[in-house]
């Protein structure tokens, strides 16, 4: 699947039940790409951390960013400080993590990276606790956890204002930014295109296009001239994240 912020329509939903786990490493994480670009690296994909993993236990950091929510389980990446299932974070590139990696119940997370991931090592890093690096230099910021229930809401006139939407992650300077998107039961209408590209992942519920039904666990794309999910209805109502991607 390539070029996902720039498809003219959005894709038929990508659901998590079709898409076989694949290895990552060699410490028994395992992923389920839902969509890749080749050409930047840019992939969403969920995460299976298994019961018991530890990571190999060396402080690193990545030219690519890395967001996370953790939709189930608990992990730590230093050995103190755990990530909970409804908690989200935003980690910009260059910053080190990922000194003591395990987890003792197992977790499954929802990941998207903005580039091809590699890990720069760091023998002698300065703290156990995340840090960044001196080329650090992200709008975002470093979003160490925030969990969805806490998340500030998000006032805009490019969706219907009848949705709930919650910030998790903002770029002030291009508009890129990830929303906790919640539409109520009942709701119909026929909403624009939020002017931007974006990704989208269905927590729970269902939403309806003129042409599909998204239900939980299913992923899409679409351009700027298409709302997201391309949604007409919800009779139950839902909630997705949106990846909202640089303005053009």
């Amino acid at each position: 699947m390539t070029a996902l912020a720039k498809l003219e329509t959005p894709l038929l939903p990508v659901s998590i039940s079709e898409v076989p786990w694949e290895p990552i490493g060699i410490h028994g994480l395992q992923r389920k790409i839902l969509g890749y670009d080749e050409q930047s690296g840019h992939v969403t994909f969920l995460l299976d951390i298994p019961a018991g993993w530890h990571g190999g236990g060396v402080a690193h950091y990545h030219e690519c960013c890395e967001e996370v929510l953790l939709l189930s389980g608990s992990v730590t990446l230093d050995g103190s400080h755990y990530w909970h299932a409804g908690d989200y974070f935003y980690r910009p590139a260059h910053v080190v993590h990922g000194i003591d990696e395990k987890s003792e119940e197992g977790a499954r997370a929802l990941v998207r990276c903005d580039a091809r991931m590699e890990l720069l090592l760091v023998h002698e890093p300065d703290s156990h606790a995340e840090y960044p690096l001196p080329a650090f230099d992200d709008p975002r910021g470093h979003v160490f956890d925030l969990p969805l229930n806490e998340a500030p809401r998000l006032e805009t006139n490019s969706f219907p204002s009848t949705w709930d939407l919650r910030a998790l992650s903002d770029n002030a300077q291009t508009g890129a930014r990830t929303i906790l998107v919640t539409i109520p039961a009942g709701w119909e209408g026929d909403p624009e295109g939020p002017g931007q590209s974006w990704e989208a992942y269905c927590l729970d519920g269902e939403v309806s296009s003129a042409e599909t039904t998204y239900h939980a666990g299913d992923y899409t794309v679409g351009d700027g001239s298409t709302p997201p999910l391309a949604a007409r209805a919800s009779k139950a109502g839902a909630r997705f994240i949106l990846w909202c991607f640089d303005k053009t």
